[in-house]
């Protein structure tokens, strides 16, 4: 019975532990491909270039569905839906709209990461 205790004791200490360290470490990446391919379709969009954004826009999605299998990133999911949104529309041949579209995924893209801070109050010291 003992042993019992001391084995569920354990287990449950390495699982509280593994949590702990998978959620301290912040999402780290890296946009520099979006933001090429970003500009490459802000450019095509502003010239009504339907078939260089699609291009574009289409390398771009894959980009994103790629670094998404590293990591569940909210900001990710906010730029391949302002990057869809504005496929949608040069479809439609709305080049204005994409274009808004794309300078609001890019102004997402390079937003610097907050430095994260624990407990709520950091001391100024």
């Amino acid at each position: 019975m003992n042993f019992k205790y001391i084995l569920a004791v354990l287990l449950l200490s390495l699982s509280a532990s593994g949590v702990a360290i998978a959620a301290g470490s912040p999402i780290q990446e890296d946009y520099t491909t979006l933001i090429a391919l970003g500009e490459k379709m802000l450019a095509a969009s502003k010239a009504s270039d339907a078939t260089t954004f699609s291009a574009a826009a289409t390398e771009a999605s894959d980009v994103a569905k790629d670094q998404g299998n590293k990591g569940n990133s909210p900001r990710l999911q906010r730029i391949s839906s302002k990057i869809k949104q504005a496929k949608r529309s040069v479809k439609t041949g709305d080049f204005p709209q994409s274009t808004a579209l794309i300078e609001e995924a890019l102004v997402e893209m390079k937003k610097t990461n907050p430095a994260p801070q624990w407990g709520g109050n950091v001391p100024t010291e």
